[in-house]
């Protein structure tokens, strides 16, 4: 064999290799190619819920009663439980629970490793407006059906244990205290609340906004001036505020009794305990 053979001898395997690796790989695509998309591997990690999201499967509870499913997207109760820091393994509240909505989805999303207190306060009282406020009952029979063995009710926020709780949520019940049931003194209930609260702790409020000044008795609404003024009074500071139920189509003059306060001009608050 001539050397100018012997000398091309090494380019020519180097080429044949590349040539051989290159096959290989199109044949690798063109088989992934033909496999069915239904028996592709699952993305597992793309199907998973964001750092900080919550599985909206819990939406979907069977246990759920379906006038709470038909209130859902008008509450956005999943969005305001991220906005506040709601987290698996959290203790927190439901103030002034009413039939327990929150208190279902709050036991949904801690888990068994985390605890809820249904607190029920004038939703325990038999008498008021003839015992149609009466809901104890409705929230026990809620907590049997949905299996939701990481909640306890309580009747008073005086019982919530103190220093206890991570957060704590009052939906559209805050205006209840003292403008309804006058024997709730505003100022006594955010002690309460502050006493309970881990240091650091956050408390949610949401109601109906109005521009009047305080308390608007005939719309049924709270101005959130006020609400500030209180929490800020019992020791808490604002850690923030969010439009996410705002309605720009709402005048501000209907009551709640007459359309559904989960689709009206609604404002949220965030308050914290001091401490780490």
């Amino acid at each position: 064999m001539s050397s100018r053979y012997r000398s091309d001898l090494p380019g020519f395997a180097s080429r044949t290799s590349r040539l051989t690796v290159l096959a290989a790989a199109l044949a690798v695509t063109a088989a992934m190619a033909a496999v069915p998309e239904e028996k592709m591997p699952a993305r597992g990690p793309a199907t998973q819920p964001a750092a900080g999201r919550i599985d909206r499967s819990i939406l979907e509870d069977p246990a759920r009663p379906e006038k709470d499913k038909a209130e859902d997207a008008g509450r956005k109760a999943l969005e305001i439980y991220e906005w506040l820091g709601v987290k698996q393994g959290m203790t927190v509240a439901d103030l002034f629970a009413s039939g327990g909505y929150n208190t279902h989805l709050l036991s949904r999303v801690v888990g068994e490793s985390g605890k809820v207190y249904s607190v029920m306060e004038f939703y325990a009282n038999k008498e008021a407006f003839d015992g149609r406020l009466y809901k104890v009952d409705e929230v026990k029979a809620r907590i049997e059906k949905g299996s939701l063995t990481n909640v306890q009710i309580l009747e008073k926020i005086s019982e919530v244990p103190a220093n206890s709780l991570d957060v704590a949520v009052i939906v559209r019940n805050y205006h209840d205290v003292e403008w309804v049931f006058e024997s709730l003194k505003r100022k006594d209930v955010v002690a309460a609340i502050h006493q309970a609260m881990k240091p650091g702790g956050v408390v949610g409020i949401e109601e109906v906004a109005t521009p009047k000044e305080g308390w608007d008795k005939e719309a049924h609404r709270l101005n959130e001036k006020l609400v500030i003024e209180d929490f800020t009074a019992g020791g808490f500071t604002l850690a923030g505020r969010s439009d996410m139920l705002a309605s720009a189509s709402d005048d501000h003059t209907k009551s709640g009794f007459e359309e559904g306060r989960q689709n009206m001009d609604r404002y949220l608050l965030k308050f914290r305990k001091a401490g780490n």
